[in-house]
């Protein structure tokens, strides 16, 4: 491991995939996928003898999409291959049958961060940037908006913001006032999976406030990727020819249909229990030096960890521990906006529940050095 080490260091990869492929222990997620384990796991799926779907047609699709809708507690669902394609046929759908194109969003999300404004640039949508770095927007916020608003959507939780989730009385808020104005309320759900537990309530429960939710397969239960948009059967039906258009009806994509079916039988039933230990872990890191958590307690099963040492020497410590120990703690360091301070992204999976809180605490406080 030390000749890739050198490898690594010379060249500024940072993760490294020869050392990484090499470590037996990860800390994050559900651990490492190759391409032999993703074959075993899809020859183990009980749905591998029904028919293969057909640009967007078969029998185990449609049990995805009818199972996730049923879990959201709306009446329809349709697969997408990708969620920036759900969710712009979405919000089209919904800024089409209101007449308005202006889609209140916050700055930190998704949509703003990771999609090379594809709402402006490609849907034809008008992004209107509401909230700050640190929090979520409220009713209050769209109140004193003076644009006309087609749609609504908050992603829940915010990654960008230390994966937290709005209150749940904000969340109302948000849902009441959008219903009094008839203005669509979409929500990102990305790891909506993820933050039940935190609420207390279900699914549906959360999904109730909304018009259109959207789910993703591949973050906490770990598919291979695609995703379910959810809501009324018009809106749904109103959706179909935008996946078309952009390109998301594929003649085959069975893998992704059977590792999501898969993910809602083996990791949603744990969500809970991942949220628990997110929970634990995160007050153990409180109590190592040279470690915060964000937020202090999580809200999900993810949270970030800053780090009182620059990104170049975490990226090298956690190098040095994956070649010497075979221990894979973190996928990606980042600068914050304090000098000298870094972070990193910790996601509770099947892999993390074979650390105790403690243990994990003290790997981590190796980083800072």
């Amino acid at each position: 491991m030390a000749d890739a080490l050198g490898t690594a260091a010379a060249t500024g990869g940072f993760p490294d995939a020869v050392v990484r492929a090499r470590c037996t222990r990860f800390l994050a997620g559900h651990g490492r996928a190759t391409a032999l384990g993703w074959a075993k796991r899809l020859m183990d799926s009980p749905e591998l003898g029904l028919e293969l779907d057909v640009y967007s047609d078969g029998p185990a699709m449609a049990r995805l999409e009818q199972e996730t809708a049923a879990l959201l507690g709306k009446p329809a669902g349709m697969f997408f291959h990708k969620g920036i394609t759900a969710q712009q046929a979405a919000l089209l759908a919904h800024c089409d049958a209101a007449n308005r194109r202006v889609v209140a969003l916050h700055p930190m999300s998704h949509f703003a961060m990771d999609e090379h404004d594809t709402l402006d640039r490609l849907a034809g949508l008008v992004s209107l940037r509401l909230g700050s770095d640190i929090r979520h927007f409220t009713a209050a916020d769209l109140e004193r908006s003076a644009e006309r608003i087609g749609c609504v959507t908050l992603e829940v939780p915010l990654r960008r913001m230390a994966f937290m989730a709005p209150s749940w009385d904000d969340l109302v808020g948000l849902s009441t006032w959008c219903r009094a104005r008839n203005i669509p309320f979409h929500l990102d759900g990305a790891r909506l999976w993820e933050v039940a537990p935190h609420y207390g309530k279900s699914l549906a429960e959360i999904s109730a406030l909304a018009d259109s939710v959207y789910v993703s397969f591949y973050k906490g239960l770990g598919g291979m990727g695609g995703c379910v948009l959810a809501g009324e059967r018009d809106l749904v039906a109103a959706c179909r020819p935008w996946r078309n258009r952009f390109g998301g009806d594929l003649p085959t994509i069975f893998p992704y249909v059977l590792t999501g079916l898969e993910g809602l039988r083996l990791h949603l039933p744990r969500m809970g229990e991942y949220y628990r230990h997110a929970c634990a872990i995160a007050e153990a890191i409180n109590r190592t030096p040279g470690l915060r958590v964000r937020p202090g307690v999580p809200h999900g099963n993810s949270f970030q960890v800053h780090i009182a040492a620059p990104r170049p020497a975490v990226e090298a410590a956690a190098l040095r521990l994956a070649a010497a120990e075979g221990v894979w703690l973190v996928n990606r360091v980042v600068e914050t906006a304090w000098p000298g301070e870094s972070m990193v992204e910790i996601v509770v999976g099947a892999a993390t529940m074979e650390w105790s809180p403690e243990e994990a605490a003290r790997a981590l406080g190796r980083l800072a050095g």
